[in-house]
This record gives C-alpha cells, structure tokens and sequence, in this order.
C-alpha cells in the first residue's frame, strides 16, 4: 500500500523520536493515503514552520502492519475519536512524567477532520462546547484516512530504501526517487 508523508524536507530514515508531542493520535510518523492532501500538509507545513520547501515521500507499507496492536477509528467523527485526540492533546502538569504517545497501541488508523479540529477540541478542552456539539462541528475530508505509526516494530512493514519525493519548487511539484543505502 501506497503512503504519503508530508514535511517540508527531505528527511532521511524514519526517526519515531522527532515527532511531534501532543497531536491527535500521540506522538508518532503520520501519512496517508491520499496524495492530494498530502500535497495541501506539506505546504501547509512549510507556511505554518516559516519555510522549507513543501515535501511529500510516498512509502510502501506491508498490510502486514496491521497484524500488530492498532485502534482503527470510524471514518466519520465519532464522541470515542474525539475523547482520543483530547486524550493525546492534553497538557499535563510537569510534575508528573508522561511517556509519549499516550496510549498503547503500535499504530492507529482513522479520519482526517478538516482544519476546525484545533479550533474544535480547544474549546471543547475547556468545556465551552459539549461532546455533541464538538462532533456536529468537526468534518471528516471526504474520503481521507491517516495511519500514525508509534513504535519501532511497525517501521519493520516501511519501505524507507526505495522512496519516491516529490518537491513543490517555482509552483511545480517535481519527482524524484532517492535510493538509501541499507
């Protein structure tokens, strides 16, 4: 299976350790299947971070990934998603120490909600909305899915040798294939 990982850079080897803490299914390497929205998260991406050039490496992923433990999420926003991303959202105390991700599981598969998500479960964090209404309001993009990948065991079913990229230079997106070194 075909995925897309968007950034606004070349990265080399697949590092669980740079990802980001504190996004919807924890820390984790997030891609998706669908190469448009890929193409609108990378530039996304480079606007949000202040430059880079917008990214996207396609990578094999064996099916087999999923013989290990996941949660797989509805397609549609459900009170169970929500409660999820709040979950791995959440600022806690420093007091107290919390591994990264929060949660279990080797990967985790589900909807993309549209750019209201961050909006929507901030005030739904501070009780200004209830559960309802957060889901009324947050929309899943039409037929989009995101797999997050959490630990080193599922990198085993990514293709991370043979990478295709694809770079938006001058308004164009350019094509290239980077073959790494085992």
């Amino acid at each position: 299976m075909t995925f897309y990982h968007s950034t606004n850079m070349l990265i080399g080897k697949i590092d669980l350790e740079r990802s980001r803490n504190r996004v919807d299914f924890g820390k984790g390497f997030y891609i998706t299947d669908k190469l448009g929205t890929a193409h609108d998260w990378a530039i996304r991406k480079a606007e949000l971070e202040g430059g880079g050039i917008p990214t996207v490496i396609a990578y094999e992923v064996s099916s087999d990934v999923y013989s290990l433990s996941g949660l797989r999420f509805p397609n549609v926003p459900e009170i169970e998603w929500l409660e999820f991303i709040c979950s791995n959202r959440r600022m806690r105390p420093p007091v107290f120490v919390t591994n990264e991700p929060r949660h279990g599981f080797d990967w985790i598969a589900g909807p993309i909600a549209d750019d209201k998500v961050v909006d929507v479960v901030a005030e739904y964090m501070r009780q200004e909305i209830t559960a309802d209404a957060a889901i009324v309001r947050l929309r899943a993009l039409p037929h989009t899915y995101q797999l997050s990948l959490h630990t080193q065991a599922t990198l085993a079913y990514v293709d991370d040798v043979n990478v295709l990229y694809k770079q938006l230079k001058k308004g164009r997106w350019t094509q290239s294939w980077i073959k790494r070194k085992i």
